[in-house]
Protein backbone atom coordinates (compact mmCIF):
# COMPACT_ATOMS: atom_id res chain seq x y z
CA UNK A 1 0.00 0.00 0.00
CA UNK A 2 1.27 3.33 -1.14
CA UNK A 3 1.77 5.92 2.58
CA UNK A 4 -1.50 8.17 1.95
CA UNK A 5 0.42 10.95 3.85
CA UNK A 6 3.23 11.17 1.58
CA UNK A 7 1.75 10.19 -1.63
CA UNK A 8 -2.27 10.36 -1.21
CA UNK A 9 -2.69 12.20 -4.49
CA UNK A 10 -1.18 8.83 -6.42
CA UNK A 11 -3.15 6.72 -4.28
CA UNK A 12 -6.73 8.66 -5.65
CA UNK A 13 -8.15 6.94 -8.62
CA UNK A 14 -9.31 9.81 -10.42
CA UNK A 15 -5.81 11.29 -10.44
CA UNK A 16 -4.21 8.37 -11.88
CA UNK A 17 -6.91 8.04 -14.56
CA UNK A 18 -6.26 11.99 -15.64
CA UNK A 19 -2.12 11.25 -15.43
CA UNK A 20 -2.59 7.86 -17.49
CA UNK A 21 -5.11 9.89 -20.03
CA UNK A 22 -2.65 12.36 -20.24
CA UNK A 23 0.45 10.52 -21.25
CA UNK A 24 -1.88 9.10 -24.08
CA UNK A 25 -2.70 12.41 -25.45
CA UNK A 26 0.75 13.86 -25.33
CA UNK A 27 2.27 10.71 -27.13
CA UNK A 28 -0.80 11.02 -29.74
CA UNK A 29 -0.20 14.74 -30.39
CA UNK A 30 3.57 13.92 -30.50
CA UNK A 31 2.84 11.10 -33.25
CA UNK A 32 0.40 13.67 -35.30
CA UNK A 33 3.17 16.42 -35.33
CA UNK A 34 5.72 14.53 -37.25
CA UNK A 35 2.59 13.92 -40.24
CA UNK A 36 2.10 16.34 -43.07
CA UNK A 37 -1.23 18.18 -43.36
CA UNK A 38 -3.28 16.49 -45.25
CA UNK A 39 -2.71 13.11 -43.46
CA UNK A 40 -2.29 14.73 -40.41
CA UNK A 41 -6.06 15.49 -40.15
CA UNK A 42 -7.36 11.92 -41.33
CA UNK A 43 -5.03 10.39 -38.93
CA UNK A 44 -6.59 12.72 -36.38
CA UNK A 45 -10.10 11.86 -37.00
CA UNK A 46 -9.22 8.15 -37.07
CA UNK A 47 -7.31 8.51 -33.52
CA UNK A 48 -10.29 10.53 -32.14
CA UNK A 49 -12.77 7.79 -33.32
CA UNK A 50 -11.30 4.38 -31.89
CA UNK A 51 -9.92 6.22 -28.57
CA UNK A 52 -12.69 7.99 -27.32
CA UNK A 53 -15.19 5.40 -26.65
CA UNK A 54 -12.73 3.46 -25.17
CA UNK A 55 -11.99 6.91 -22.72
CA UNK A 56 -15.75 6.89 -22.36
CA UNK A 57 -15.39 3.08 -21.05
CA UNK A 58 -12.33 3.68 -18.93
CA UNK A 59 -14.10 6.51 -17.17
CA UNK A 60 -17.43 4.68 -17.04
CA UNK A 61 -15.38 1.91 -14.74
CA UNK A 62 -13.89 4.83 -12.78
CA UNK A 63 -16.99 6.58 -11.57
CA UNK A 64 -18.87 3.09 -11.08
CA UNK A 65 -16.31 1.99 -8.72
CA UNK A 66 -15.77 4.91 -7.28
CA UNK A 67 -19.31 5.64 -6.64
CA UNK A 68 -19.77 2.14 -5.25
CA UNK A 69 -17.05 2.43 -2.60
CA UNK A 70 -17.93 5.90 -1.74
CA UNK A 71 -14.57 7.39 -2.11
CA UNK A 72 -12.10 7.78 -4.94
CA UNK A 73 -9.08 6.85 -2.40
CA UNK A 74 -7.97 3.41 -3.26
CA UNK A 75 -6.94 2.33 0.08
CA UNK A 76 -10.61 2.74 1.53
CA UNK A 77 -12.28 1.00 -1.75
CA UNK A 78 -10.02 -1.79 -0.72
CA UNK A 79 -10.99 -2.01 2.79
CA UNK A 80 -14.81 -1.68 1.25
CA UNK A 81 -13.67 -4.53 -0.96
CA UNK A 82 -12.67 -6.87 2.17
CA UNK A 83 -16.36 -5.91 4.43
CA UNK A 84 -18.34 -5.89 1.27
CA UNK A 85 -17.65 -9.97 0.55
CA UNK A 86 -17.67 -9.84 -3.08
CA UNK A 87 -17.51 -13.34 -3.71
CA UNK A 88 -21.11 -14.02 -3.07
CA UNK A 89 -22.25 -10.15 -4.42
CA UNK A 90 -26.06 -9.66 -3.21
CA UNK A 91 -26.05 -6.05 -3.16
CA UNK A 92 -26.56 -3.77 -6.68
CA UNK A 93 -23.47 -1.97 -4.71
CA UNK A 94 -21.57 -4.96 -5.04
CA UNK A 95 -22.64 -5.37 -8.95
CA UNK A 96 -21.31 -2.01 -9.46
CA UNK A 97 -17.87 -2.70 -7.85
CA UNK A 98 -17.61 -5.64 -9.93
CA UNK A 99 -18.72 -4.11 -13.06
CA UNK A 100 -16.27 -0.90 -12.48
CA UNK A 101 -13.49 -2.84 -12.06
CA UNK A 102 -14.05 -4.67 -15.61
CA UNK A 103 -14.35 -2.05 -17.35
CA UNK A 104 -11.51 -0.41 -16.18
CA UNK A 105 -9.47 -3.04 -16.42
CA UNK A 106 -10.70 -3.88 -20.15
CA UNK A 107 -10.35 -0.41 -20.92
CA UNK A 108 -7.13 0.48 -20.23
CA UNK A 109 -5.92 -2.57 -21.85
CA UNK A 110 -8.18 -1.57 -25.01
CA UNK A 111 -6.97 1.67 -24.64
CA UNK A 112 -3.69 1.69 -25.29
CA UNK A 113 -3.83 -1.23 -28.34
CA UNK A 114 -3.44 -4.36 -26.48
CA UNK A 115 -5.50 -6.40 -28.28
CA UNK A 116 -3.94 -6.15 -31.97
CA UNK A 117 -7.70 -6.58 -33.70
CA UNK A 118 -7.78 -2.80 -34.11
CA UNK A 119 -4.41 -0.64 -35.40
CA UNK A 120 -5.97 2.73 -33.92
CA UNK A 121 -2.51 4.08 -35.29
CA UNK A 122 -2.08 2.20 -38.80
CA UNK A 123 -2.37 5.39 -40.76
CA UNK A 124 -0.42 7.57 -38.27
CA UNK A 125 2.07 4.47 -38.39
CA UNK A 126 2.83 4.25 -42.13
CA UNK A 127 3.41 8.19 -42.10
CA UNK A 128 6.32 7.78 -39.60
CA UNK A 129 9.51 6.57 -38.99
CA UNK A 130 10.26 2.53 -37.60
CA UNK A 131 12.14 4.92 -34.26
CA UNK A 132 8.66 7.10 -33.81
CA UNK A 133 6.43 4.58 -34.45
CA UNK A 134 7.67 2.27 -31.89
CA UNK A 135 8.24 4.89 -29.29
CA UNK A 136 4.79 5.88 -30.29
CA UNK A 137 3.57 2.32 -28.98
CA UNK A 138 5.97 1.56 -25.99
CA UNK A 139 5.07 4.78 -24.52
CA UNK A 140 1.15 3.83 -24.03
CA UNK A 141 2.07 -0.09 -23.61
CA UNK A 142 4.47 0.95 -20.75
CA UNK A 143 2.09 3.14 -19.01
CA UNK A 144 -1.16 1.03 -19.52
CA UNK A 145 1.01 -1.38 -17.78
CA UNK A 146 1.64 0.21 -14.93
CA UNK A 147 -1.16 2.00 -14.61
CA UNK A 148 -2.98 -1.63 -14.19
CA UNK A 149 -0.33 -3.22 -12.09
CA UNK A 150 -0.99 0.08 -9.43
CA UNK A 151 -4.61 0.24 -9.81
CA UNK A 152 -5.04 -3.69 -9.00
CA UNK A 153 -2.40 -4.54 -6.44
CA UNK A 154 -4.47 -1.69 -4.33
CA UNK A 155 -7.51 -2.75 -4.55
CA UNK A 156 -7.59 -6.44 -4.75
CA UNK A 157 -8.78 -8.68 -1.90
CA UNK A 158 -8.28 -11.98 -0.80
CA UNK A 159 -12.54 -13.18 -1.68
CA UNK A 160 -11.71 -11.41 -4.94
CA UNK A 161 -10.71 -13.91 -7.76
CA UNK A 162 -12.69 -12.11 -10.56
CA UNK A 163 -9.90 -9.79 -11.44
CA UNK A 164 -7.46 -12.24 -11.92
CA UNK A 165 -9.81 -14.21 -14.30
CA UNK A 166 -10.42 -11.46 -16.02
CA UNK A 167 -6.59 -10.66 -16.51
CA UNK A 168 -6.45 -14.71 -17.60
CA UNK A 169 -8.69 -14.36 -20.41
CA UNK A 170 -7.58 -10.56 -21.81
CA UNK A 171 -3.82 -12.34 -21.66
CA UNK A 172 -5.54 -15.53 -23.97
CA UNK A 173 -6.76 -12.84 -26.11
CA UNK A 174 -3.92 -10.92 -26.77
CA UNK A 175 -1.32 -14.16 -27.20
CA UNK A 176 -3.66 -16.02 -29.62
CA UNK A 177 -4.56 -12.38 -31.50
CA UNK A 178 -0.64 -11.29 -31.87
CA UNK A 179 0.30 -14.94 -32.59
CA UNK A 180 -2.30 -15.23 -35.31
CA UNK A 181 -1.61 -11.69 -36.89
CA UNK A 182 1.82 -12.30 -37.00
CA UNK A 183 1.38 -15.32 -39.81
CA UNK A 184 0.43 -13.03 -42.30
CA UNK A 185 1.92 -9.49 -41.49
CA UNK A 186 3.93 -8.67 -43.75
CA UNK A 187 5.97 -5.20 -42.89
CA UNK A 188 9.03 -4.36 -40.16
CA UNK A 189 6.31 -2.07 -38.34
CA UNK A 190 3.69 -4.36 -37.97
CA UNK A 191 6.19 -7.67 -36.92
CA UNK A 192 7.75 -5.68 -34.27
CA UNK A 193 4.59 -3.97 -33.13
CA UNK A 194 2.79 -7.36 -32.72
CA UNK A 195 6.29 -8.54 -30.82
CA UNK A 196 5.77 -5.24 -28.00
CA UNK A 197 2.00 -6.69 -27.94
CA UNK A 198 2.56 -10.12 -27.28
CA UNK A 199 5.26 -9.80 -24.19
CA UNK A 200 2.82 -7.68 -23.01
CA UNK A 201 0.47 -10.88 -23.28
CA UNK A 202 3.08 -12.39 -21.12
CA UNK A 203 3.59 -9.91 -18.72
CA UNK A 204 -0.83 -10.05 -18.35
CA UNK A 205 -0.59 -14.05 -17.61
CA UNK A 206 2.01 -13.51 -15.00
CA UNK A 207 0.08 -11.04 -13.43
CA UNK A 208 -2.84 -13.08 -13.42
CA UNK A 209 -0.95 -15.97 -11.91
CA UNK A 210 0.53 -13.48 -9.16
CA UNK A 211 -2.98 -12.35 -8.48
CA UNK A 212 -4.03 -16.05 -7.82
CA UNK A 213 -0.72 -16.40 -5.42
CA UNK A 214 -0.87 -13.49 -3.78
CA UNK A 215 -4.88 -14.33 -2.89
CA UNK A 216 -3.43 -18.19 -1.50
CA UNK A 217 -0.46 -16.63 0.02
CA UNK A 218 -2.38 -13.62 1.76
CA UNK A 219 -2.03 -15.21 5.45
CA UNK A 220 1.96 -16.86 5.38
CA UNK A 221 3.83 -14.85 7.70
CA UNK A 222 5.37 -13.12 5.32
CA UNK A 223 3.41 -12.13 2.04
CA UNK A 224 4.92 -10.90 -0.91
CA UNK A 225 3.27 -7.90 -2.22
CA UNK A 226 1.58 -8.31 -5.95
CA UNK A 227 3.60 -4.91 -6.97
CA UNK A 228 6.57 -6.34 -5.73
CA UNK A 229 6.51 -9.62 -7.60
CA UNK A 230 5.04 -7.73 -10.43
CA UNK A 231 8.62 -5.32 -9.95
CA UNK A 232 10.57 -8.48 -10.30
CA UNK A 233 9.40 -9.62 -13.99
CA UNK A 234 9.66 -5.85 -14.85
CA UNK A 235 13.40 -5.48 -16.50
CA UNK A 236 12.89 -8.93 -18.40
CA UNK A 237 10.13 -7.01 -20.34
CA UNK A 238 12.37 -3.60 -20.79
CA UNK A 239 14.78 -5.29 -22.37
CA UNK A 240 12.72 -7.52 -24.67
CA UNK A 241 11.42 -3.45 -25.64
CA UNK A 242 15.03 -2.58 -25.53
CA UNK A 243 15.92 -4.75 -28.33
CA UNK A 244 12.78 -4.06 -30.32
CA UNK A 245 13.72 -0.14 -29.97
CA UNK A 246 17.58 -1.20 -31.47
CA UNK A 247 15.63 -3.06 -34.17
CA UNK A 248 13.35 -0.02 -34.83
CA UNK A 249 17.31 2.20 -34.69
CA UNK A 250 18.91 -0.33 -36.77
CA UNK A 251 16.08 0.14 -39.80
CA UNK A 252 15.88 3.69 -39.46
CA UNK A 253 19.65 3.95 -39.65
CA UNK A 254 20.00 1.87 -43.29
CA UNK A 255 17.02 3.41 -44.68
CA UNK A 256 17.75 6.84 -44.26
CA UNK A 257 20.20 6.97 -46.86
CA UNK A 258 18.04 5.59 -49.08
CA UNK A 259 14.69 4.31 -49.75
CA UNK A 260 12.51 3.04 -46.88
CA UNK A 261 12.43 -0.40 -45.48
CA UNK A 262 9.33 -1.41 -44.87
CA UNK A 263 9.33 -5.20 -46.04
CA UNK A 264 12.00 -7.78 -44.72
CA UNK A 265 12.88 -8.86 -47.70
CA UNK A 266 14.67 -5.58 -48.71
CA UNK A 267 17.21 -6.96 -46.43
CA UNK A 268 17.97 -10.14 -48.06
CA UNK A 269 21.70 -11.01 -47.86
CA UNK A 270 22.41 -7.09 -45.66
CA UNK A 271 25.65 -9.08 -43.84
CA UNK A 272 27.48 -9.77 -46.85
CA UNK A 273 27.73 -5.97 -47.28
CA UNK A 274 27.43 -4.41 -43.20
CA UNK A 275 28.86 -7.39 -41.32
CA UNK A 276 28.75 -5.25 -37.84
CA UNK A 277 25.62 -4.21 -38.39
CA UNK A 278 24.05 -6.51 -39.84
CA UNK A 279 25.90 -9.19 -36.87
CA UNK A 280 24.26 -6.43 -34.50
CA UNK A 281 20.25 -6.97 -36.38
CA UNK A 282 21.23 -10.59 -36.49
CA UNK A 283 22.19 -10.82 -32.59
CA UNK A 284 18.52 -8.58 -31.37
CA UNK A 285 16.41 -10.98 -33.24
CA UNK A 286 17.98 -13.64 -31.76
CA UNK A 287 17.14 -12.30 -28.18
CA UNK A 288 14.07 -11.67 -29.10
CA UNK A 289 13.66 -15.23 -30.59
CA UNK A 290 14.43 -16.35 -27.20
CA UNK A 291 17.75 -18.02 -26.51
CA UNK A 292 18.74 -19.22 -23.16
CA UNK A 293 19.58 -16.58 -21.11
CA UNK A 294 17.79 -13.46 -22.78
CA UNK A 295 14.93 -11.62 -21.27
CA UNK A 296 12.29 -13.26 -23.37
CA UNK A 297 13.32 -16.65 -22.54
CA UNK A 298 13.93 -16.21 -18.99
CA UNK A 299 9.68 -13.92 -18.73
CA UNK A 300 8.32 -17.11 -20.77
CA UNK A 301 10.10 -19.76 -18.29
CA UNK A 302 8.97 -17.65 -15.30
CA UNK A 303 5.21 -17.25 -16.90
CA UNK A 304 4.98 -21.24 -17.83
CA UNK A 305 6.30 -22.03 -13.86
CA UNK A 306 3.93 -19.43 -12.92
CA UNK A 307 0.99 -20.93 -14.30
CA UNK A 308 1.54 -24.42 -13.59
CA UNK A 309 1.63 -23.16 -10.27
CA UNK A 310 -2.24 -22.43 -10.70
CA UNK A 311 -4.62 -25.27 -9.19
CA UNK A 312 -8.12 -26.26 -8.78
CA UNK A 313 -9.54 -26.10 -5.73
CA UNK A 314 -10.08 -29.65 -4.75
CA UNK A 315 -11.06 -31.25 -1.28
CA UNK A 316 -8.91 -31.45 2.04
CA UNK A 317 -7.09 -33.99 1.88
CA UNK A 318 -7.37 -34.74 -2.06
CA UNK A 319 -4.76 -34.09 -4.44
CA UNK A 320 -4.60 -30.56 -5.97
CA UNK A 321 -4.36 -31.12 -10.01
CA UNK A 322 -3.62 -27.93 -12.66
CA UNK A 323 -6.15 -25.46 -13.31
CA UNK A 324 -7.30 -26.32 -16.61
CA UNK A 325 -8.20 -22.59 -17.86
CA UNK A 326 -4.86 -21.88 -16.67
CA UNK A 327 -3.21 -25.05 -18.57
CA UNK A 328 -4.62 -23.88 -22.03
CA UNK A 329 -3.47 -20.44 -21.34
CA UNK A 330 0.17 -21.96 -20.88
CA UNK A 331 -0.49 -23.87 -24.49
CA UNK A 332 -1.56 -20.61 -25.91
CA UNK A 333 1.72 -18.69 -24.53
CA UNK A 334 4.16 -21.54 -25.63
CA UNK A 335 2.49 -21.30 -29.14
CA UNK A 336 2.80 -17.42 -28.98
CA UNK A 337 6.04 -17.56 -27.95
CA UNK A 338 7.13 -20.37 -30.42
CA UNK A 339 6.06 -18.55 -33.64
CA UNK A 340 8.00 -15.22 -32.47
CA UNK A 341 10.59 -17.67 -32.16
CA UNK A 342 10.17 -18.73 -35.56
CA UNK A 343 9.48 -14.85 -36.80
CA UNK A 344 12.69 -13.78 -35.49
CA UNK A 345 14.80 -17.06 -36.85
CA UNK A 346 13.06 -16.71 -40.24
CA UNK A 347 14.38 -12.90 -40.33
CA UNK A 348 17.29 -13.94 -39.44
CA UNK A 349 17.59 -16.62 -42.43
CA UNK A 350 17.13 -13.62 -44.65
CA UNK A 351 19.17 -11.19 -43.67
CA UNK A 352 22.42 -13.69 -43.42
CA UNK A 353 21.63 -16.62 -46.17
CA UNK A 354 18.95 -15.17 -48.39
CA UNK A 355 19.99 -13.50 -52.05
CA UNK A 356 20.80 -10.26 -51.97
CA UNK A 357 17.87 -7.95 -54.03
CA UNK A 358 19.96 -4.60 -53.54
CA UNK A 359 23.76 -3.70 -52.32
CA UNK A 360 24.07 -1.51 -48.88
CA UNK A 361 27.79 -0.33 -49.14
CA UNK A 362 26.60 3.16 -47.80
CA UNK A 363 27.25 4.56 -44.63
CA UNK A 364 24.15 4.15 -42.14
CA UNK A 365 22.77 6.74 -40.20
CA UNK A 366 25.96 7.42 -37.49
CA UNK A 367 23.65 8.30 -34.49
CA UNK A 368 21.09 5.55 -34.82
CA UNK A 369 23.41 2.81 -35.93
CA UNK A 370 24.93 4.06 -32.34
CA UNK A 371 21.76 3.97 -30.12
CA UNK A 372 21.39 0.09 -31.79
CA UNK A 373 24.90 -0.84 -31.00
CA UNK A 374 23.99 0.37 -27.23
CA UNK A 375 20.92 -1.94 -27.29
CA UNK A 376 23.03 -4.45 -28.67
CA UNK A 377 25.30 -4.15 -25.63
CA UNK A 378 22.37 -3.82 -22.59
CA UNK A 379 20.93 -6.69 -23.89
CA UNK A 380 23.79 -8.76 -24.01
CA UNK A 381 25.42 -7.74 -21.04
CA UNK A 382 21.99 -8.66 -19.07
CA UNK A 383 21.93 -12.10 -20.66
CA UNK A 384 25.55 -12.81 -19.93
CA UNK A 385 24.16 -11.81 -16.36
CA UNK A 386 21.21 -14.01 -16.17
CA UNK A 387 23.30 -17.28 -17.65
CA UNK A 388 25.58 -16.82 -15.01
CA UNK A 389 23.05 -16.57 -12.24
CA UNK A 390 21.12 -19.51 -13.62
Amino acid sequence: MIPETKYRMVNDLYFLVICFELVLYLNSMLLIRGVRGIVRQAAFLQLLKSTLPLTIILLTGVVLLSTAADSSDLGVIQKNLETSGLKQASSLNDYSVMLGLILIISGAVFRVGLLPIHFQNRLLLKETSHFQAMLATLFPVAAGLFFLVLVVSQVMVVNLSSVEQLLYFLSLIILASSAGLLLVEKEWKGILHLIIIQSAGVFLALFSAVCWKWRHESFSDEPVSIQQAMRAFTPELLLIWLAVFGLACFLDGVGRRRSALVYPEQLQGFLIDQRLLGSAAVVLLALLMGIPGSAVFIMNWQAVLSLFEIHQEASKGAMAIVHTGYLGLNIVLIFSSTLVAFTCAKLILQICFAKPLTRYRQRPHRGLVLICYGCVIGALLFSLQSMVGF
